[in-house]
């Protein structure tokens, strides 16, 4: 592509990013084929502005996308993942902690305590989900499946009390009492 289109594609890349128009930035890196390192300024003033602002989950978005320093990114997705946690969305920050290749202790710490939050709040299936998607524990997986079977056979819901049983393996016994109701 001659010179003169690649900088009219930079210009116009530029503009969008400038606006806060990213996808339509994005559209316009694809039409022309820009590299990452002809807007690399560009998406660092860009990065640097959804930062003043606090944005910061939008912010290592671009330094992901785009290929910015690993550290920029990091930055970002730490202070995003520590507003998550500090609001209470602990399952949202372990989720953003493992997507965005957070440090794994950090993911670790935000799923148990998404994990202990939904076992005080009764959410036992939700905390044995936590438990299986995050790794944590196999006592941990099976107190919160143990709660969610006995959850659903004191609410009269053998059927989901069966399920749990076999999803989470519990003993066997447990499965027979749920399919004896049943019967």
């Amino acid at each position: 592509m001659p010179e003169s289109k690649l900088m009219e594609g930079v210009r116009q890349f530029t503009i969008k990013m400038n606006l806060g128009a990213y996808k339509e930035a994005a559209k316009i890196k694809a039409e022309f084929g820009l590299s990452n390192d002809m807007i690399q300024g560009a998406v660092r003033t860009a990065y640097d502005s959804v930062m003043k602002k606090g944005d910061y989950s939008l912010a290592a978005e671009l330094a992901k996308q785009y290929d910015l320093p690993l550290d920029l990114r990091l930055e970002a997705a730490e202070r995003s993942f520590n507003r998550k946690i500090d609001s209470g969305q602990y399952l949202a920050a372990a989720d953003y902690a493992k997507e965005l290749g957070l440090p794994e202790d950090l993911v670790r710490e935000a799923a148990l305590q998404a994990y202990h939050k939904s076992m005080s709040f009764g959410l036992y299936k939700n905390a044995a989900e936590i438990a299986v998607n995050f790794a944590l524990p196999v006592k941990m997986l099976d107190d919160a499946a143990t709660k969610a079977y006995e959850q659903h056979m004191q609410a009269g819901l053998y059927r989901k009390a069966l399920k749990v049983a076999q999803k989470y393996k519990l003993p066997l016994e447990l499965a027979a009492a749920a399919e004896k109701r049943l019967s």
